[in-house]
């Protein structure tokens, strides 16, 4: 049963150095009115699934680089041709210099309840590190849009680990982030990935990131504030006030069936896992000829549902159920040196795990 849907939408108005997303830069209105065509002809050749939506989500790349209605024309197509549950979560990420409040208006008339913003900072040296588009006025005044237009789901995304970044500054951005009536915060470690201009400058030295202690510090400032804050971290990224965690996201990490439609977009269904080509012409031109444009695929048997279950249950603050690791005295280990506790039969990891996920998970897979 497929109860999340997520639709990747590929457009930019730059492209940011540290983004790793299939995104491009572009401006053309008629090739964005094809683009979300073809969104509605892919969602129509998954006719044959079950489907009972209770989350939608718009992700990118920049959902709001299009126009409101055509983000409302797919939103009623969606729920025209699939079955919706009533109270249906529907997300629509923002960069903070494109809706105001008229836009916002025609979203929540169309049923959208929740709006995350990509903020990363109220610092300006921060947004000039991070190659944004936008000032900090330009988020306030979206927040206050949001609000206006009757939406009150709102998360903000924060990124830490900064070239240059102290825990002052940090601590600066966190006061700012919970003085405002938002109800989400997600809170990104900066990584250089390969391939993206910020991994190649890191790699050639010309942007220093902090070291593993500082980035560790900078991770227990955020997660003690918030919860000081009245955000409780429920996943290893994100905060919410009680009640306001991303059911979308939730499903991705607790083995719930999404499908994803669009250029890149990630599908698991039927204990399968595939993704689309993340070759935006391909995609236009395999979908027109009523082909999924499906080009990688994993079946997972049952040892690989374990592997994922270990790697996704650590992400979360419920924490992983106990009798999936097999050799016990790794627990006694991690709990001993400060990783993880264990509470109710459940391993859950501290910051200082957080920091080493990767390799805890590796550990715990092949004991």
């Amino acid at each position: 049963m497929i109860k999340g849907l997520y639709i990747h939408i590929p457009f930019c108005e730059i492209k940011c150095p540290y983004c790793d997303f299939t995104s491009f830069v572009w401006n053309e209105d008629s090739l964005k009115e094809k683009y979300v065509s073809t969104l509605k002809k892919e969602l129509s050749l998954y006719q044959n699934l079950d489907f009972e939506l209770e989350t939608v989500y718009f992700g990118g790349g920049t959902p709001s680089s299009l126009s409101p209605d055509l983000l409302v024309d797919t939103i009623q197509f969606i729920k025209e041709n699939t079955k919706t549950k009533k109270e249906l979560e529907i997300t629509v990420e923002v960069n903070p210099k494109t809706y105001r409040y008229k836009d916002f208006k025609i979203l929540k008339d169309a049923g959208v309840n929740r709006i995350s913003i990509g903020n990363q900072s109220f610092i300006e040296k921060n947004l000039i590190s991070l190659g944004r588009n936008h000032k900090p006025k330009d988020t306030l005044q979206t927040v206050e849009d949001c609000l206006n237009a009757g939406i009150t789901n709102i998360n903000l995304d924060l990124i830490y680990g900064i070239q240059g970044q102290t825990l002052d500054d940090l601590e600066e951005d966190l006061k700012i982030y919970t003085s405002l009536p938002i109800t989400h915060i997600s809170a990104y470690m900066l990584t250089p990935y390969e391939g993206t201009p910020l991994g190649t400058l890191v790699k050639n030295g010309c942007y220093n990131l902090p070291d593993e202690e500082t980035t560790l510090k900078m991770f227990e400032l955020i997660d003690s504030f918030l919860e000081e804050k009245g955000f409780e971290r429920y996943e290893l990224s994100n905060w919410a006030k009680e009640g306001y965690e991303c059911k979308h996201n939730l499903f991705y990490w607790t083995d719930i069936e999404f499908l994803g439609i669009g250029v890149s977009s990630w599908s698991y269904v039927n204990n399968v896992r595939f993704g689309n080509t993340k070759n935006i012409q391909e995609y236009l031109n395999l979908v027109e000829k009523s082909i999924k444009p499906v080009k990688f695929k994993e079946e997972l048997d049952q040892e690989k549902k374990i592997e994922e279950k270990i790697f996704l249950s650590l992400r979360l603050k419920s924490g992983l159920d106990l009798n999936l690791i097999k050799n016990k005295d790794i627990i006694k280990e991690l709990v001993e040196e400060g990783y993880a506790t264990v509470k109710n039969e459940k391993l859950t990891l501290l910051p200082k795990g957080i920091m080493v996920l990767n390799e805890i998970t590796v550990k715990l897979v092949l004991s």
